[in-house]
């Protein structure tokens, strides 16, 4: 359902740039499985009983949620977005209660570029990266038309791509969710997007998680297999994870956002694991 553009965006955009429709491969793992807790230890756990965040990902001196893009870029308006991801703040785009995590994106004046919503996003660049590993989040997305929460990877070297996409859901559609790989192994494009049915993703908290491994790379839904495919040759570079809660504009993937549509990204926790067996080879 979508095609990434040109790497364009490697000077200053950093992102999933998707501008065209492909064609998108229903959710069809070898066999549905469990995921085996026995083989991981735990490497990173955010459960947001605290947050800190700031534009460069350091406050006070030690390391923090980063709310802006590698190249310190706020949006990505070659994906006809219309947010502004905006820093913590009295007026800001999130909020901590009872542990969770809320990111809003709602309508707002006199915003940079002429964007029209604010909104929220926060990498782990200085907190975590690795190679390897299985990585999730615990989240209850938002619905609304235009909406496009996701969850993902990117190389921590700045370079793209590969890029895994753990989690993209359309706020218009929110009993389906999507899970991609892009990468670009000897050179030619490889651009594998499948639809995942699921339980309505807004109604309630799900997990949503990755293991990449040298050889194999498998999507979770709560545990429970929902895709899995071959490692591209290129997708062996540690990664930092990403999430955010962008907005369409008009020819965006998700649609145009309806006048006055407001959505929360409500995130638990999130969390990455190391497999046991690979030691000194993850690094």
């Amino acid at each position: 359902m979508r095609l990434l553009a040109t790497t364009s965006r490697l000077i200053g955009l950093i992102g999933p740039l998707l501008m065209a429709p492909l064609a998108v491969a229903q959710d069809a793992p070898s066999a549905q499985a469990r995921l085996d807790r026995g083989d991981l230890h735990a490497t990173f756990t955010a459960d947001f009983a605290h947050f800190a965040a700031s534009a460069s990902g350091v406050v006070d001196g030690h390391p923090a949620w980063r709310t802006t893009y590698i190249g310190g870029d706020r949006t990505l308006p070659n994906n006809h977005e219309v947010e502004w991801y905006a820093d913590p703040g009295p007026d800001g785009p999130f909020k901590v209660a009872n542990g969770i995590l809320g990111i809003t994106a709602a309508p707002a004046a006199e915003l940079p570029q002429s964007l029209t919503y604010r909104s929220g996003m926060i990498m782990s660049q200085h907190l975590l990266t690795q190679r390897y590993g299985y990585f999730e989040m615990r989240a209850q997305l938002p619905q609304g038309g235009g909406l496009w929460p996701a969850f993902w990877l990117l190389p921590s070297d700045g370079s793209w791509p590969p890029e895994i996409d753990v989690m993209e859901m359309l706020g218009h559609t929110p009993a389906t969710y999507y899970v991609s790989l892009h990468a670009r192994p000897d050179g030619k494009p490889l651009d594998q997007v499948t639809e995942v049915h699921a339980p309505d993703l807004s109604t309630g908290f799900h997990v949503f998680g990755v293991s990449w491994r040298s050889d194999r790379i498998r999507f979770y839904l709560d545990d429970m297999l929902v895709h899995e495919s071959a490692t591209p040759a290129d997708m062996h570079k540690p990664m930092y994870m990403l999430a955010n809660l962008a907005v369409g504009g008009a020819d965006s993937w998700p649609g145009a956002a309806g006048p006055g549509v407001t959505g929360i990204y409500r995130i638990a926790w999130i969390k990455a694991w190391q497999f046991k067996d690979l030691g000194e080879a993850a690094r």
